[in-house]
């Protein structure tokens, strides 16, 4: 992906000792250098606008280098707490929906290393892999910029693991992780303890009712590699069922059985003739999901 013609800022920049520094840290008249494709910036050091890096164009792009510089401070800051420093924290929600309680824990003493891009066993790629005894992965951390992780990815994961945004993440140098997602641990504030326990059958539960769905499918969803579930759900006749879920409007060919068109709500128009507003069948059909136990269409 091409640059702009003027270029574009970068949060981060890695200094000749191959440290990432952000522009406060810099010093003028030093040599810095772009944490994805290694190329020489530019920091501006002004009195009118504030200290930055500038990356000229080139065949590097604002997303690529803000993507890679949080990943490259996630594994800085790993590698700098197990040298003795302070350890990085990750600040949570309380899990209880609609709670505004928070908590910053450090990131656990077994967590002993980092790497980038490992594959796990279940063949997904992760962003920042947290290393445990024996080297083997116990969490991921996933950086979003535009894209968030796939309902796919999310579920096959393997791990525990969270997202965290990637200008929040260059913003803390990678010291402080905010998850956009958390697929952790629940964490409850002290008012809502006692749901720890609740929660964590409860999503034990909805991983055991989808895998038993998903066995009893009349097709293998696999062969539909467009189409993810979205959710587990009830269809209107109380059936337990997979809502199907598909990135557009217009769901992809090939279709699952159990996506099928479905008459839309009932449209109205401006009768012309009769000087009134009535009510005519919609001009557009929809796709919807539907219960494979009776054909019902599920809630969205």
């Amino acid at each position: 992906m091409v640059g702009s013609v003027t270029g574009f800022r970068v949060p981060v920049a890695r200094d000749s000792h191959g440290k990432l520094l952000a522009p406060a840290d810099a010093q003028k008249g030093r040599r810095y250098t772009c944490p994805a494709c290694g190329t020489s910036v530019t920091l501006h050091a002004g009195q009118k606008k504030r200290r930055h890096f500038h990356h000229a164009t080139s065949v590097c792009s604002e997303e690529t280098a803000l993507h890679t510089g949080a990943k490259e401070l996630v594994l800085q800051a790993i590698a700098e707490w197990r040298a003795g420093g302070v350890a990085p924290v990750i600040s949570r929600a309380c899990a209880e929906s609609g709670c505004d309680a928070r908590t910053r824990q450090a990131v656990p003493k077994k967590v002993l290393g980092a790497v980038a891009e490992l594959r796990l066993k279940t063949g997904h790629v992760v962003d920042v892999a947290f290393l445990g005894p024996g080297g083997l992965p116990i969490a991921a951390v996933e950086i979003r910029h535009t894209h968030a992780v796939d309902e796919v990815k999310a579920f096959e994961l393997g791990v525990p693991w969270i997202e965290v945004d990637a200008a929040a993440t260059c913003a803390t140098m990678g010291r402080e992780l905010s998850p956009v997602r958390d697929k952790f641990l629940p964490w409850f504030c002290a008012d809502h303890a006692g749901r720890r326990g609740l929660a964590r059958r409860e999503e034990r539960a909805v991983k055991v009712t989808r895998a038993q769905l998903t066995k009893k499918l009349p097709f293998d969803l696999a062969a539909f590699p467009a189409y993810f579930v979205a959710a587990v759900t009830k269809c209107p006749r109380g059936h337990d069922a997979l809502l199907l879920g598909w990135e557009g409007d217009a769901p992809p060919w090939p279709r699952p059985p159990t996506v099928v068109a479905h008459a839309g709500d009932k449209d109205s128009m401006f009768d012309v003739a009769r000087r009134e507003t009535r009510r005519v069948l919609a001009f557009r059909r929809r796709y919807v999901s539907t219960c494979v136990t009776c054909g019902e269409k599920l809630p969205e």
